[in-house]
Protein backbone atom coordinates (compact mmCIF):
# COMPACT_ATOMS: atom_id res chain seq x y z
CA UNK A 1 0.00 0.00 0.00
CA UNK A 2 3.32 2.22 0.44
CA UNK A 3 2.28 3.26 -3.31
CA UNK A 4 -0.66 5.28 -2.51
CA UNK A 5 1.33 8.01 -0.26
CA UNK A 6 3.04 8.77 -3.36
CA UNK A 7 2.47 12.66 -5.06
CA UNK A 8 0.20 10.72 -7.62
CA UNK A 9 -2.42 10.02 -4.77
CA UNK A 10 -1.85 12.98 -2.27
CA UNK A 11 -4.89 15.00 -1.86
CA UNK A 12 -3.75 17.80 -3.77
CA UNK A 13 -3.36 15.17 -7.16
CA UNK A 14 -6.30 14.98 -9.80
CA UNK A 15 -9.24 12.22 -8.45
CA UNK A 16 -8.33 8.74 -9.07
CA UNK A 17 -9.68 7.35 -12.48
CA UNK A 18 -10.11 4.20 -13.57
CA UNK A 19 -6.12 3.49 -14.47
CA UNK A 20 -5.04 4.56 -11.05
CA UNK A 21 -8.01 2.14 -9.58
CA UNK A 22 -7.21 -0.71 -11.45
CA UNK A 23 -3.40 -0.23 -10.55
CA UNK A 24 -4.16 0.22 -7.11
CA UNK A 25 -6.21 -3.27 -6.84
CA UNK A 26 -3.75 -4.82 -8.71
CA UNK A 27 -0.88 -3.94 -5.83
CA UNK A 28 -3.20 -4.37 -3.33
CA UNK A 29 -3.66 -8.10 -4.47
CA UNK A 30 -0.28 -8.69 -5.16
CA UNK A 31 0.73 -7.26 -1.45
CA UNK A 32 -1.68 -9.38 0.34
CA UNK A 33 -0.48 -12.24 -1.79
CA UNK A 34 2.98 -11.59 -0.12
CA UNK A 35 1.90 -10.52 3.69
CA UNK A 36 -0.04 -13.77 3.64
CA UNK A 37 3.15 -15.82 2.48
CA UNK A 38 4.90 -14.43 5.24
CA UNK A 39 2.36 -15.30 8.01
CA UNK A 40 2.27 -18.27 6.53
CA UNK A 41 6.27 -19.08 7.38
CA UNK A 42 5.82 -17.35 10.37
CA UNK A 43 2.79 -19.47 11.97
CA UNK A 44 5.41 -22.46 10.32
CA UNK A 45 8.41 -21.80 12.38
CA UNK A 46 6.72 -20.35 15.47
CA UNK A 47 4.52 -24.11 15.51
CA UNK A 48 8.15 -25.73 14.89
CA UNK A 49 9.59 -24.07 17.62
CA UNK A 50 7.15 -24.28 20.26
CA UNK A 51 5.58 -27.96 19.11
CA UNK A 52 8.11 -29.85 17.14
CA UNK A 53 11.77 -28.68 18.42
CA UNK A 54 11.35 -29.85 22.12
CA UNK A 55 10.71 -33.30 21.26
CA UNK A 56 13.17 -33.39 19.05
CA UNK A 57 16.09 -32.13 21.91
CA UNK A 58 14.53 -35.29 24.00
CA UNK A 59 15.46 -37.77 21.97
CA UNK A 60 17.70 -36.91 20.49
CA UNK A 61 20.36 -35.52 23.94
CA UNK A 62 22.87 -37.57 24.06
CA UNK A 63 24.08 -36.12 20.02
CA UNK A 64 23.27 -32.71 20.46
CA UNK A 65 25.24 -29.88 21.79
CA UNK A 66 24.71 -28.63 25.52
CA UNK A 67 21.05 -27.55 26.73
CA UNK A 68 21.84 -24.16 25.87
CA UNK A 69 21.46 -24.29 22.48
CA UNK A 70 17.86 -24.99 21.88
CA UNK A 71 16.86 -22.22 23.86
CA UNK A 72 18.71 -19.79 22.20
CA UNK A 73 17.69 -20.86 19.19
CA UNK A 74 13.53 -20.21 20.28
CA UNK A 75 15.03 -16.62 21.44
CA UNK A 76 16.60 -15.97 17.92
CA UNK A 77 13.56 -17.40 16.90
CA UNK A 78 11.41 -15.29 18.83
CA UNK A 79 13.08 -12.16 18.34
CA UNK A 80 13.14 -12.76 14.47
CA UNK A 81 9.33 -12.42 14.62
CA UNK A 82 8.80 -10.01 17.24
CA UNK A 83 5.44 -10.67 18.34
CA UNK A 84 3.19 -13.09 19.64
CA UNK A 85 0.80 -15.33 17.69
CA UNK A 86 -2.29 -13.96 19.21
CA UNK A 87 -0.90 -10.35 18.58
CA UNK A 88 -0.07 -11.57 15.12
CA UNK A 89 -3.89 -12.74 14.80
CA UNK A 90 -5.35 -9.34 15.52
CA UNK A 91 -2.84 -7.71 13.05
CA UNK A 92 -4.26 -9.33 10.80
CA UNK A 93 -8.06 -9.09 11.64
CA UNK A 94 -6.91 -5.47 11.43
CA UNK A 95 -5.81 -5.81 8.39
CA UNK A 96 -8.53 -7.42 7.12
CA UNK A 97 -10.89 -5.02 8.02
CA UNK A 98 -8.87 -2.59 6.80
CA UNK A 99 -8.68 -3.98 3.30
CA UNK A 100 -12.70 -4.70 3.31
CA UNK A 101 -13.53 -1.11 4.08
CA UNK A 102 -10.77 0.24 1.63
CA UNK A 103 -12.81 -2.24 -1.23
CA UNK A 104 -15.92 -0.65 -0.60
CA UNK A 105 -14.77 2.82 -0.76
CA UNK A 106 -12.54 1.63 -4.09
CA UNK A 107 -16.22 0.43 -5.31
CA UNK A 108 -17.87 3.28 -4.23
CA UNK A 109 -15.48 5.97 -5.91
CA UNK A 110 -15.58 4.01 -8.85
CA UNK A 111 -19.35 4.36 -9.52
CA UNK A 112 -19.51 8.18 -8.38
CA UNK A 113 -16.49 9.13 -11.12
CA UNK A 114 -18.29 7.31 -13.58
CA UNK A 115 -21.24 9.66 -13.05
CA UNK A 116 -18.79 12.51 -13.00
CA UNK A 117 -18.84 13.35 -9.54
CA UNK A 118 -16.02 15.92 -9.64
CA UNK A 119 -18.37 18.27 -11.24
CA UNK A 120 -21.34 17.85 -8.97
CA UNK A 121 -18.87 17.26 -5.74
CA UNK A 122 -15.75 18.26 -6.11
CA UNK A 123 -14.45 19.34 -2.64
CA UNK A 124 -16.27 16.83 -0.31
CA UNK A 125 -14.86 13.84 -3.05
CA UNK A 126 -11.40 15.14 -2.74
CA UNK A 127 -11.68 15.28 1.12
CA UNK A 128 -12.90 11.39 1.04
CA UNK A 129 -9.55 10.79 -1.47
CA UNK A 130 -7.11 12.54 1.06
CA UNK A 131 -8.63 10.37 3.93
CA UNK A 132 -8.16 7.44 1.91
CA UNK A 133 -4.59 8.09 1.18
CA UNK A 134 -3.76 8.90 5.10
CA UNK A 135 -5.39 5.85 5.13
CA UNK A 136 -2.40 4.29 3.57
CA UNK A 137 -0.11 5.79 4.96
CA UNK A 138 -1.23 4.47 8.23
CA UNK A 139 -1.34 0.85 6.32
CA UNK A 140 2.36 0.87 4.93
CA UNK A 141 3.49 1.06 8.36
CA UNK A 142 1.33 -1.44 9.91
CA UNK A 143 -1.50 0.85 11.66
CA UNK A 144 -4.31 -1.20 9.97
CA UNK A 145 -7.00 -0.15 12.58
CA UNK A 146 -5.59 3.45 11.94
CA UNK A 147 -6.07 2.95 8.47
CA UNK A 148 -9.71 1.38 8.92
CA UNK A 149 -10.58 4.51 10.62
CA UNK A 150 -9.14 6.78 8.02
CA UNK A 151 -10.98 4.36 5.30
CA UNK A 152 -14.16 4.32 6.99
CA UNK A 153 -13.91 8.30 7.43
CA UNK A 154 -13.24 8.58 3.42
CA UNK A 155 -16.40 6.19 2.96
CA UNK A 156 -18.35 7.71 5.18
CA UNK A 157 -18.29 10.91 3.09
CA UNK A 158 -18.92 9.00 -0.06
CA UNK A 159 -21.39 7.99 0.73
CA UNK A 160 -23.15 11.13 1.79
CA UNK A 161 -21.97 12.42 -1.60
CA UNK A 162 -23.94 9.08 -2.57
CA UNK A 163 -26.36 10.04 -0.96
CA UNK A 164 -27.26 13.48 -1.43
CA UNK A 165 -27.43 12.12 -5.09
CA UNK A 166 -30.86 13.23 -5.04
CA UNK A 167 -30.28 16.82 -3.32
CA UNK A 168 -27.94 17.02 -6.51
CA UNK A 169 -30.45 16.11 -9.00
CA UNK A 170 -32.91 18.25 -8.20
CA UNK A 171 -30.56 21.17 -7.71
CA UNK A 172 -29.36 20.57 -11.41
CA UNK A 173 -32.82 19.93 -12.68
CA UNK A 174 -34.10 23.22 -11.04
CA UNK A 175 -30.96 25.16 -12.68
CA UNK A 176 -31.92 23.58 -16.24
CA UNK A 177 -35.21 24.08 -15.94
CA UNK A 178 -34.73 27.75 -15.14
CA UNK A 179 -32.31 28.24 -18.19
CA UNK A 180 -35.07 26.50 -20.55
CA UNK A 181 -37.32 29.20 -19.66
CA UNK A 182 -34.68 31.77 -19.48
CA UNK A 183 -33.76 30.73 -23.23
CA UNK A 184 -30.17 29.69 -22.02
CA UNK A 185 -29.75 26.92 -24.23
CA UNK A 186 -26.57 25.92 -23.48
CA UNK A 187 -26.66 26.57 -19.85
CA UNK A 188 -29.52 24.34 -19.80
CA UNK A 189 -27.51 21.48 -21.87
CA UNK A 190 -25.16 21.59 -19.17
CA UNK A 191 -27.20 21.49 -16.03
CA UNK A 192 -29.33 18.26 -18.12
CA UNK A 193 -26.19 16.74 -18.38
CA UNK A 194 -25.22 17.09 -14.89
CA UNK A 195 -28.35 15.71 -14.16
CA UNK A 196 -28.00 12.76 -16.25
CA UNK A 197 -24.13 12.14 -14.73
CA UNK A 198 -25.76 11.70 -11.62
CA UNK A 199 -29.61 9.84 -12.63
CA UNK A 200 -28.98 8.27 -16.27
CA UNK A 201 -32.28 6.24 -16.02
CA UNK A 202 -34.90 9.64 -15.13
CA UNK A 203 -36.76 10.40 -18.28
CA UNK A 204 -37.48 13.84 -17.33
CA UNK A 205 -34.07 14.83 -17.29
CA UNK A 206 -33.29 12.63 -20.50
CA UNK A 207 -36.63 14.68 -21.97
CA UNK A 208 -35.23 17.94 -20.40
CA UNK A 209 -32.00 17.52 -22.62
CA UNK A 210 -33.88 16.77 -25.25
CA UNK A 211 -35.88 19.82 -25.22
CA UNK A 212 -32.68 21.88 -24.45
CA UNK A 213 -30.79 20.45 -27.92
CA UNK A 214 -33.59 22.29 -29.79
CA UNK A 215 -34.11 25.00 -27.73
CA UNK A 216 -32.32 27.85 -30.03
CA UNK A 217 -33.90 26.46 -33.45
CA UNK A 218 -37.16 26.71 -31.73
CA UNK A 219 -36.77 30.20 -30.38
CA UNK A 220 -35.38 31.38 -34.03
CA UNK A 221 -38.41 29.71 -35.30
CA UNK A 222 -40.63 31.65 -32.24
CA UNK A 223 -39.04 34.95 -33.43
CA UNK A 224 -39.05 34.33 -37.10
CA UNK A 225 -43.39 33.22 -36.67
CA UNK A 226 -43.69 36.68 -34.67
CA UNK A 227 -42.03 38.70 -36.97
CA UNK A 228 -44.55 36.41 -40.06
CA UNK A 229 -47.38 37.56 -37.81
CA UNK A 230 -46.56 41.52 -37.18
CA UNK A 231 -46.83 41.23 -40.99
CA UNK A 232 -50.45 39.81 -41.00
CA UNK A 233 -48.89 36.86 -43.01
CA UNK A 234 -51.05 34.59 -40.42
CA UNK A 235 -50.79 31.22 -42.42
CA UNK A 236 -47.08 31.84 -42.49
CA UNK A 237 -47.13 32.38 -39.34
CA UNK A 238 -48.67 29.38 -37.94
CA UNK A 239 -46.52 26.81 -40.36
CA UNK A 240 -43.41 28.39 -38.94
CA UNK A 241 -45.00 27.70 -35.05
CA UNK A 242 -46.14 24.37 -35.99
CA UNK A 243 -42.48 23.84 -37.13
CA UNK A 244 -41.07 25.16 -33.50
CA UNK A 245 -43.77 22.76 -31.87
CA UNK A 246 -42.89 19.44 -33.79
CA UNK A 247 -39.63 20.27 -32.92
CA UNK A 248 -40.77 21.08 -28.47
CA UNK A 249 -44.72 20.57 -27.63
CA UNK A 250 -44.16 21.37 -24.49
CA UNK A 251 -42.57 24.84 -24.78
CA UNK A 252 -44.99 27.32 -23.19
CA UNK A 253 -44.33 30.06 -25.86
CA UNK A 254 -44.65 27.83 -28.85
CA UNK A 255 -47.77 26.78 -27.42
CA UNK A 256 -49.08 30.07 -26.74
CA UNK A 257 -47.70 31.69 -30.04
CA UNK A 258 -49.63 28.70 -31.65
CA UNK A 259 -52.57 29.96 -30.00
CA UNK A 260 -52.80 33.24 -30.71
CA UNK A 261 -52.10 32.98 -34.28
CA UNK A 262 -54.74 30.45 -34.44
CA UNK A 263 -57.27 32.91 -32.68
CA UNK A 264 -55.74 35.69 -35.14
CA UNK A 265 -56.76 33.36 -38.09
CA UNK A 266 -60.36 32.96 -36.60
CA UNK A 267 -61.02 36.62 -36.11
CA UNK A 268 -59.57 37.59 -39.63
CA UNK A 269 -61.27 35.16 -41.60
CA UNK A 270 -64.75 36.18 -39.36
CA UNK A 271 -64.39 39.75 -39.75
CA UNK A 272 -64.16 38.88 -43.96
CA UNK A 273 -67.00 36.86 -43.94
CA UNK A 274 -69.30 39.44 -42.21
CA UNK A 275 -67.68 42.24 -43.99
CA UNK A 276 -68.50 40.41 -47.59
CA UNK A 277 -71.95 39.34 -46.18
CA UNK A 278 -72.85 43.19 -45.59
CA UNK A 279 -71.52 44.23 -48.67
CA UNK A 280 -74.09 42.05 -50.17
CA UNK A 281 -76.93 42.82 -48.16
CA UNK A 282 -75.98 46.67 -49.00
CA UNK A 283 -75.95 45.39 -52.79
CA UNK A 284 -79.06 43.25 -52.28
CA UNK A 285 -77.49 40.36 -53.29
CA UNK A 286 -79.26 37.96 -50.29
CA UNK A 287 -78.72 34.71 -51.53
CA UNK A 288 -74.94 35.96 -51.27
CA UNK A 289 -74.80 37.68 -47.73
CA UNK A 290 -76.45 34.51 -46.46
CA UNK A 291 -73.72 32.28 -47.61
CA UNK A 292 -70.96 34.76 -45.84
CA UNK A 293 -73.15 35.28 -42.64
CA UNK A 294 -73.63 31.56 -42.56
CA UNK A 295 -69.77 31.00 -42.85
CA UNK A 296 -69.42 33.49 -40.71
CA UNK A 297 -71.36 31.44 -38.36
CA UNK A 298 -69.25 28.33 -39.01
CA UNK A 299 -66.24 29.97 -38.04
CA UNK A 300 -67.94 31.31 -34.85
CA UNK A 301 -70.65 29.09 -33.93
CA UNK A 302 -73.56 30.77 -31.50
CA UNK A 303 -72.12 34.48 -32.28
CA UNK A 304 -74.91 36.84 -31.55
CA UNK A 305 -74.12 39.32 -34.24
CA UNK A 306 -74.08 36.16 -36.68
CA UNK A 307 -77.25 35.64 -35.76
CA UNK A 308 -78.68 39.55 -36.07
CA UNK A 309 -76.97 39.64 -39.20
CA UNK A 310 -78.57 36.48 -40.68
CA UNK A 311 -81.94 37.74 -39.45
CA UNK A 312 -81.63 41.32 -41.36
CA UNK A 313 -80.64 39.53 -44.17
CA UNK A 314 -83.52 37.64 -44.26
CA UNK A 315 -86.23 40.24 -43.53
CA UNK A 316 -84.50 42.63 -46.13
CA UNK A 317 -84.43 39.30 -48.65
CA UNK A 318 -88.53 39.17 -47.64
CA UNK A 319 -88.89 42.58 -47.95
CA UNK A 320 -87.77 42.75 -51.22
CA UNK A 321 -89.39 39.63 -52.48
CA UNK A 322 -92.66 41.40 -51.28
CA UNK A 323 -91.95 44.52 -53.09
CA UNK A 324 -91.52 42.52 -56.29
CA UNK A 325 -94.74 40.77 -56.05
CA UNK A 326 -96.43 43.53 -54.81
CA UNK A 327 -95.52 46.17 -57.18
CA UNK A 328 -96.00 43.06 -59.83
CA UNK A 329 -99.86 42.72 -58.73
CA UNK A 330 -100.11 46.55 -58.54
CA UNK A 331 -99.38 46.73 -61.98
CA UNK A 332 -101.57 44.08 -62.98
CA UNK A 333 -104.62 45.64 -60.88
CA UNK A 334 -103.64 48.77 -62.92
CA UNK A 335 -104.07 46.54 -66.22
CA UNK A 336 -107.40 44.97 -65.19
CA UNK A 337 -105.34 41.65 -65.53
CA UNK A 338 -106.68 40.16 -62.15
CA UNK A 339 -105.95 36.30 -62.75
CA UNK A 340 -102.30 37.82 -62.89
CA UNK A 341 -102.71 40.10 -59.96
CA UNK A 342 -103.88 37.37 -57.94
CA UNK A 343 -101.24 35.02 -58.44
CA UNK A 344 -98.91 37.66 -57.66
CA UNK A 345 -100.62 38.59 -54.19
CA UNK A 346 -100.55 34.56 -53.48
CA UNK A 347 -96.80 34.89 -53.92
CA UNK A 348 -96.13 37.49 -51.63
CA UNK A 349 -98.26 35.90 -48.99
CA UNK A 350 -96.44 33.05 -49.20
CA UNK A 351 -93.20 34.88 -48.32
CA UNK A 352 -95.07 36.61 -45.67
CA UNK A 353 -98.32 35.26 -44.61
CA UNK A 354 -98.89 38.01 -42.26
CA UNK A 355 -98.43 40.93 -44.69
CA UNK A 356 -101.56 42.90 -44.53
CA UNK A 357 -101.27 45.03 -47.87
CA UNK A 358 -101.06 41.68 -49.76
CA UNK A 359 -104.18 40.09 -47.72
CA UNK A 360 -106.36 42.88 -48.77
CA UNK A 361 -104.88 43.37 -52.34
CA UNK A 362 -105.77 39.72 -52.77
CA UNK A 363 -109.43 39.54 -51.50
CA UNK A 364 -109.28 42.98 -53.98
CA UNK A 365 -107.77 41.42 -56.62
CA UNK A 366 -110.12 38.10 -56.18
CA UNK A 367 -112.94 39.70 -56.46
CA UNK A 368 -112.73 41.32 -59.27
CA UNK A 369 -110.95 38.16 -61.08
CA UNK A 370 -114.55 36.61 -60.18
CA UNK A 371 -116.90 39.50 -61.87
CA UNK A 372 -114.33 39.27 -64.73
CA UNK A 373 -114.51 35.70 -64.98
CA UNK A 374 -118.38 36.12 -64.60
CA UNK A 375 -118.89 38.92 -67.35
CA UNK A 376 -116.83 37.43 -69.57
CA UNK A 377 -118.96 34.22 -69.56
CA UNK A 378 -121.85 36.30 -70.17
CA UNK A 379 -120.20 37.57 -73.10
CA UNK A 380 -119.29 34.62 -74.74
CA UNK A 381 -121.85 32.98 -74.24
CA UNK A 382 -125.38 35.91 -74.12
CA UNK A 383 -127.86 33.28 -74.99
CA UNK A 384 -127.83 31.83 -70.88
CA UNK A 385 -129.23 35.20 -70.13
CA UNK A 386 -132.14 33.86 -71.99
CA UNK A 387 -132.76 31.74 -68.97
CA UNK A 388 -134.59 33.81 -66.15
CA UNK A 389 -132.38 33.37 -63.52
CA UNK A 390 -129.12 33.92 -65.23
CA UNK A 391 -130.90 36.91 -66.26
CA UNK A 392 -131.90 38.23 -63.09
CA UNK A 393 -128.12 37.31 -61.45
CA UNK A 394 -126.54 38.76 -64.56
CA UNK A 395 -128.54 42.22 -63.74
CA UNK A 396 -127.43 41.93 -59.98
CA UNK A 397 -123.75 41.76 -60.92
CA UNK A 398 -124.18 44.54 -63.12
CA UNK A 399 -125.55 47.02 -60.60
CA UNK A 400 -122.97 45.84 -58.38
CA UNK A 401 -120.49 46.73 -60.67
CA UNK A 402 -121.85 49.59 -61.17
CA UNK A 403 -120.79 50.97 -57.51
CA UNK A 404 -117.26 50.74 -57.87
CA UNK A 405 -115.67 53.95 -57.97
CA UNK A 406 -112.45 53.24 -60.50
CA UNK A 407 -113.77 50.21 -62.81
CA UNK A 408 -110.95 50.34 -65.23
CA UNK A 409 -111.78 50.70 -69.24
CA UNK A 410 -111.78 47.22 -69.63
CA UNK A 411 -114.37 46.31 -66.76
CA UNK A 412 -116.53 49.49 -68.82
CA UNK A 413 -116.67 47.78 -71.47
CA UNK A 414 -117.32 44.74 -70.09
CA UNK A 415 -120.44 46.33 -68.33
CA UNK A 416 -121.62 47.66 -71.72
CA UNK A 417 -121.25 45.31 -73.29
CA UNK A 418 -123.52 42.65 -71.21
CA UNK A 419 -125.93 45.49 -70.81
CA UNK A 420 -126.37 45.53 -74.45
CA UNK A 421 -127.21 42.18 -74.26
CA UNK A 422 -129.74 41.98 -71.55
CA UNK A 423 -131.38 44.00 -73.51
CA UNK A 424 -131.49 42.48 -76.27
CA UNK A 425 -131.84 39.42 -75.18
CA UNK A 426 -135.58 40.42 -74.96
CA UNK A 427 -136.27 41.41 -78.18
CA UNK A 428 -138.27 39.18 -80.19
CA UNK A 429 -136.50 38.50 -83.57
CA UNK A 430 -138.38 37.31 -86.88
CA UNK A 431 -137.87 33.27 -87.70
CA UNK A 432 -138.94 32.20 -91.04
CA UNK A 433 -139.85 28.76 -90.83
CA UNK A 434 -140.19 26.43 -94.10
CA UNK A 435 -142.30 23.20 -94.38
CA UNK A 436 -143.81 21.12 -97.14
CA UNK A 437 -147.42 21.68 -96.60
CA UNK A 438 -148.42 18.01 -95.52
CA UNK A 439 -146.12 18.12 -92.10
CA UNK A 440 -147.33 19.39 -89.01
CA UNK A 441 -145.18 21.50 -87.12
CA UNK A 442 -144.70 22.51 -83.29
CA UNK A 443 -142.61 24.00 -81.63
CA UNK A 444 -141.22 23.47 -78.23
CA UNK A 445 -142.44 26.51 -75.62
CA UNK A 446 -144.48 28.24 -78.04
CA UNK A 447 -147.36 25.81 -79.42
CA UNK A 448 -148.57 23.47 -82.79
CA UNK A 449 -148.31 25.54 -85.64
CA UNK A 450 -150.27 23.42 -88.05
CA UNK A 451 -149.24 22.82 -91.93
CA UNK A 452 -147.92 25.07 -93.94
CA UNK A 453 -145.06 25.82 -96.53
CA UNK A 454 -143.98 29.10 -94.99
CA UNK A 455 -144.11 30.94 -92.20
CA UNK A 456 -142.84 33.57 -89.79
CA UNK A 457 -142.69 33.38 -85.64
CA UNK A 458 -141.33 36.22 -84.01
CA UNK A 459 -139.20 34.83 -81.25
CA UNK A 460 -136.84 35.91 -78.62
CA UNK A 461 -132.94 35.00 -78.62
CA UNK A 462 -132.50 31.24 -77.45
CA UNK A 463 -132.45 27.79 -78.69
CA UNK A 464 -135.49 26.45 -79.71
CA UNK A 465 -137.03 22.97 -80.59
CA UNK A 466 -139.39 22.59 -83.77
CA UNK A 467 -141.09 18.86 -84.47
CA UNK A 468 -142.57 17.62 -87.50
CA UNK A 469 -145.29 14.91 -87.65
CA UNK A 470 -146.98 13.49 -90.94
CA UNK A 471 -148.84 10.16 -91.11
CA UNK A 472 -146.58 7.05 -92.82
CA UNK A 473 -143.41 9.09 -91.72
CA UNK A 474 -140.70 9.17 -89.86
CA UNK A 475 -141.21 12.58 -87.18
CA UNK A 476 -138.44 14.88 -87.60
CA UNK A 477 -136.73 17.40 -84.64
CA UNK A 478 -134.92 20.72 -85.48
CA UNK A 479 -133.28 22.30 -82.72
CA UNK A 480 -132.49 25.69 -84.08
CA UNK A 481 -130.73 28.80 -82.45
CA UNK A 482 -131.98 32.56 -82.45
CA UNK A 483 -129.25 34.74 -82.16
CA UNK A 484 -128.90 37.82 -80.14
CA UNK A 485 -127.88 39.94 -83.14
CA UNK A 486 -131.10 40.35 -84.94
CA UNK A 487 -130.31 38.56 -87.50
CA UNK A 488 -133.42 36.58 -88.97
CA UNK A 489 -133.27 32.22 -89.11
CA UNK A 490 -134.80 30.70 -91.82
CA UNK A 491 -135.74 26.96 -90.04
CA UNK A 492 -137.30 23.79 -91.96
CA UNK A 493 -138.68 21.42 -90.88
CA UNK A 494 -140.70 18.66 -93.14
CA UNK A 495 -141.36 15.02 -92.68
CA UNK A 496 -139.38 13.52 -95.55
CA UNK A 497 -138.72 9.70 -94.86
CA UNK A 498 -141.45 7.21 -95.58
CA UNK A 499 -142.04 4.16 -93.06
Amino acid sequence: MTELTTDKYSPAAPPLGMAEQIYLRQTQQKTNIVLWGIFSLLLVLVGTVIFVLPAYVNTTTSDLAPAAAPAAAVVAATAVVGISPFEEAQLLRQRTNAQNTLAAFLQLQTTLEEQQVISWSETLFNEALALAHEGDAAYSTQQFEKANTLYQSGLTMLQQINDNKAANFADFMSKATAAYTAGDAELAVQAYSQALLINGESTEAAAGMDRAQVLTQVLDLLNTGRKLQADNLLEQARDTYQQAQTLDNTHAQVSAALAGVNTAIVERNFAAAMSSGYSALQAGQFESALAAFEQALAIRPGASEVSAAIGQAKDQQTFAAVTVRINAATTHEANENWQQALMEWDQALAVDPNLVTAKEGRARSNSRNNLDIFLVAAINEPLRLAAESVYTQTDQVLADAGQLSNPGPKLSQQLQQVRDFLQRIKLPINVQLQSDGFTTVSLYGTGELGTFTAQTVSLTPGTYTAVGVRTGYRDVRQEFVVTIDGQAAVVTVACDEAI
